[in-house]
């Protein structure tokens, strides 16, 4: 894609290649090579994000006949390296007519996350799939961030004081001759690492699970609060604020040497966590198998070969599709 600069208005240059875009992802022919290209293309500017995430929300409002109408036009080469296909016409668009509201597009998120949502391309850092980053805040703190995470970094007189993690994974260390507590806010609650502390967060599906690796943390959400010591875990989200729980430390933290490590859990859990990590979708279509317990330890070098390893396990059927989408039943 190309990257001209916008106009104003929902028919501006950069409006038109957005709808290309969002064409070529809900088309069922995205390749992967598509996926990392749109993701460079949305991350170049404010811009960019906002101009996408308006077409998207437009394009959930027009609804079923806008999207029926799409599928019926041809796709052709756009004169951008033949992936991507020509705009939707006005006939589908309503001319871009229909404004869209800025409020809403924060939770403009793909299922299959071919592209970030809104905040997560403005975030102060974020990590693409399958990316590991280690990010030193100053003072000596230091955010391990694992695959798909976005947070920002909260600052008080030019020094950071904390985060806000918007998705993900972290794990955060605080150095010995820290002054007061670093602290995480992720959903509703907070984490308050004091120093020499050391834990693993992770902040998913509308849940925050906490585990304490080294000195002691605090939880606090809705007016609750429990403290955590080495080798413990909580958590809160729906259901409230977990009491602490023995943890298994090396589970929590085989991200960080690259491992993934599963026991006695469903397949559908399992296959949830490896989808973090690779490009497209691995998809259970069979209840059953889904059910499944599994232990397993995979390096995140081999998930190419999960599909596989799931056939030769459970003899299940495996059907590959473009984009890296794999049905499994």
């Amino acid at each position: 894609m190309s990257s001209r600069l916008s106009t104003t208005g929902h028919d501006s240059a950069l409006h038109r290649e957005a709808r290309e875009w969002l064409l070529l992802l809900t088309s069922g022919r995205a390749t992967t090579v598509d996926a990392q290209d749109f993701r460079r293309w949305c991350a170049q500017s404010l811009a960019h994000a906002q101009a996408f995430a308006e077409t998207r929300l437009l394009w959930d409002n027009l609804g079923a006949a806008a999207r029926n109408l799409a599928r019926r036009e041809p796709l052709a080469p756009s004169g951008t390296g033949g992936r991507a296909p020509r705009g939707m016409s006005r006939r589908a668009f309503l001319g871009g007519a229909v404004a869209a509201s800025a409020a809403l597009l924060v939770a403009a998120r793909s299922p299959l996350q071919w592209w970030p949502s809104l905040p997560d391309v403005l975030a102060d850092y974020h990590t693409a799939t399958g990316e590991q980053r280690q990010v030193q805040l100053g003072g000596g703190v230091v955010v391990e961030m694992n695959t798909q995470t976005a947070m920002n970094v909260r600052m008080l007189h030019g020094q950071p004081m904390g985060i806000e993690l918007l998705t993900g994974e972290i794990q955060l260390r605080t150095p010995g001759g820290l002054a007061g507590s670093f602290v995480v806010q992720a959903l509703q609650g907070r984490i308050s690492a004091p120093a020499g502390a050391q834990c693993n967060v992770r902040c998913l599906d509308g849940k925050v699970e906490v585990t304490g690796l080294d000195g002691r943390v605090r939880l606090e959400y809705l007016g609750r609060s429990e403290s955590l010591g080495r080798a413990e875990q909580a958590g809160y989200g729906s259901l409230g604020l977990e009491a602490a729980t023995p943890a298994d430390t090396e589970a929590a933290i085989a991200w960080r040497r690259r491992v993934l490590m599963f026991d006695d859990q469903p397949l559908a859990d399992v296959v949830a966590e490896i989808n973090r990590y690779r490009p497209g979708r691995i998809i259970l279509t069979n209840d059953a198998l889904a059910a499944r317990k599994v232990r397993a330890r995979f390096s995140l070098n081999q998930l190419g070969d999960v599909a596989t390893l799931i056939h030769e396990a459970f003899g299940a059927q495996v059907r590959t599709l473009p984009g890296g989408i794999v049905l499994v039943s």
